[in-house]
């Protein structure tokens, strides 16, 4: 218990101290947002003290995110080391370094395709009726990151599959199996982080959707790979 509590203050600190960092980049990462071409062409505004504030916090909070979880998932493989045998914890060392990167590349991917795909379409509306467009800075943010953040997560799927068939826990066919199942979950969780209509929809459960097959290709992939290295060792 005091070395979980340890390394849960370990985790703590760096996301911290991460927090801290992001706060004073995010100012150059606003200017770039703001120099995009979807960003490029509104006014922002503030409607409340706090909201310029409170989107430094929401870019820190991303920055302390991408750095802090490999840092997390390093320490919980420290904590059950112990308990893996050899080739698990070879495995499971393998596999930290790329958190960040499938993070961040889910991130950029929503970022630069799903989200001005999604914003373009909700505004179209505004210019179907004449209504002015004026965006208040923290709603903005508020909307980007509801979307682009669970997009991030997802993409660790691929990742968390190939791991979890190196242990044995999966295996293709039980993704094959599970595959209805698993586009219904997807299918809902898109109905969760986009706004209520099918178009918006589409365009994040698509993603989504193929990021599991691609998991599915990926997990092939390792279990031919385990098949063939077992057949060798005999």
């Amino acid at each position: 218990m005091k070395e979980l509590r340890t390394r849960l203050l370990w985790i703590l600190l760096v996301f911290v101290l991460s927090m801290i960092v992001g706060f004073l980049l995010a100012e150059p990462v606003l200017e770039y947002i703001k120099a995009t071409q979807h960003s490029r062409s509104i006014e922002w505004n503030v409607f409340s003290i706090g909201d310029a504030f409170h989107v430094y916090l929401k870019i820190s909070f991303i920055i302390a995110l991408t750095v802090t979880t490999p840092f997390s998932m390093y320490q919980v493989w420290k904590f059950i080391f112990p308990g893996l045998n050899r080739n698990e914890q070879r495995v499971a060392l393998l596999y930290i370094p790329f958190v960040s990167f499938f993070f961040l590349t889910g991130i950029l991917f929503s970022y630069f395709l799903v989200f001005p795909a999604v914003f373009q379409f909700m505004t179209s509306f505004s210019e179907r009726i004449g209504a002015s467009e004026v965006y208040g800075i923290n709603q903005y943010f508020s909307f980007m990151f509801r979307l682009i953040l669970p997009v991030g997560i997802v993409f660790e799927l691929p990742l968390l599959v190939m791991f979890l068939t190196h242990l044995g826990v999966l295996t293709p066919k039980k993704l094959r199996k599970t595959r209805k199942k698993a586009y219904i979950i997807l299918l809902i969780l898109a109905a969760m982080i986009t706004p209520p209509d099918i178009v918006s929809h589409l365009l994040v459960s698509t993603p989504l959707i193929l990021l599991y097959e691609v998991s599915v290709v990926c997990s092939n992939v390792i279990f031919s790979r385990k098949q063939g290295n077992e057949l060798k060792k005999t």
